[in-house]
């Protein structure tokens, strides 16, 4: 975690200092076309930028729908044409703080970016970058990914490793009162998703746990306020802080299967990756928990005290908090909505044919047959 954070509400301003104190020249503004035209901080920034002695090129981001390798191209391409440029700032959700994060990296490194796919593909360092979040999900401003969609193989894999990374992230729950409550919805269960499945990785060890306790405590408690108090500041600057941490925690510890299984179903069926990722995580959870895993127990106990009760009946009890969450935050139980149903399962089921190296970082069995057909069973009509 080498990315330097900026943390609180209006803590933007702060951020904005670098720009003299690193006598930045030339920056290359990414950002989300809906934060440009709808945020009114936006409009505050772009103004304090352009008062100081910064040459600014904007380039408004499409993030309808996750970025691709030729949208990458064509704004890699448009970005290159600029000479000296020595920073790249990214406003937005994740599609769109990654794509600011490998703009940084592609000004240095030439060619065709789908060349970098993979990881550690990248040979020279990145420009500056300051990551600012306008939603509470990612966490991509502390990770080493930038997750794009190869539309010829029609998979995900991103520019991942140390050149990935962002020099600077800015956490100020300004920015996210403008986001519409769908984003916020599928960024939020993003995070919670994060949070629980970093937890109980193979990979996970006790810091890393440490983080994906803190994150998961700070999301439960206030995801919430996205239906019932959404201009409430505070809360979303802890959401903000939930998502940080349980991107960090999925970084150094891994993700798993519902995380996982969202990625074919939102290549081909345009499933949200987060909504995705939410419509399957008490499922397994509940299918963790019937296999034995108990570790559960301690993550409940950071939101939900039961002194006296064994940790199997916490772990199940944990299962059934998750649902309830998902249910008050909105979260679809079925993947209904985009045309998913029982007669496509061996179609789905044999998109996740790939999957099984992350399924194994899940802490008990899981297998790419009956279990990928078991949850796909319990989210189809």
């Amino acid at each position: 975690m080498r990315t330097d954070l900026f943390y609180g509400i209006g803590s933007t301003d702060r951020a904005l200092e670098l720009i003299d104190a690193k006598d930045y020249k030339s920056a290359y503004l990414a950002v989300d076309r809906g934060v440009a035209r709808h945020s009114a901080y936006f409009q505050e920034v772009i103004a304090k930028l352009r008062a100081k002695a910064l040459q600014v090129s904007v380039a408004e981001l499409r993030c309808d729908e996750e970025p691709s390798y030729d949208s990458l191209s064509c704004l890699a391409a448009n970005m290159r044409a600029r000479k000296g440029l020595d920073l790249v700032i990214g406003i937005g959700g994740g599609s769109a703080l990654d794509v600011a994060k490998a703009l940084a990296a592609l000004y240095t490194n030439p060619g065709d970016p789908i060349a970098y796919r993979g990881f550690d593909k990248l040979t020279v360092p990145n420009i500056d970058s300051i990551i600012i979040p306008s939603t509470a999900g990612t966490g991509s401003e502390v990770t080493v990914n930038a997750v794009f969609t190869d539309k010829n193989e029609m998979r995900k894999l991103g520019i991942n490793g140390r050149f990935v990374e962002a020099s600077y992230a800015v956490l100020d729950a300004k920015w996210t009162v403008s986001c519409p409550f769908p984003a916020a919805q599928s960024a939020g269960v993003d995070a919670l998703v994060h949070a629980v499945e970093s937890f109980m990785t193979a990979d996970a060890t006790p810091v890393t746990r440490t983080m994906s306790t803190a994150a998961f405590s700070a999301l439960y408690s206030n995801l919430p306020c996205l239906v019932d108090d959404p201009d409430n500041l505070e809360k979303r600057q802890r959401l903000l802080l939930g998502a940080y941490l349980a991107g960090a925690a999925l970084f150094n510890a891994g993700s798993g299967v519902a995380g996982a299984l969202s990625y074919p179903i939102g290549v081909h069926h345009k499933v949200p990756h987060g909504i995705a990722g939410g419509i399957f995580l008490a499922s397994l959870v509940r299918l963790n928990v019937e296999r034995g895993y108990e570790d559960y127990a301690d993550l409940l106990d950071a939101v939900e005290p039961h002194p006296g009760w064994t940790r199997k009946d916490k772990a199940a009890r944990f299962a059934d908090a998750i649902q309830e969450l998902c249910d008050r935050i909105k979260i679809p139980r079925t993947l209904r909505q985009w045309g998913i149903g029982r007669a496509d399962i061996d179609k789905v089921a044999a998109l996740c044919g790939g999957l099984q190296p992350a399924f194994e970082q899940n802490p008990v069995p899981f297998e790419v047959g009956q279990d990928v057909r078991w949850m796909l069973e319990r989210h189809t009509d």
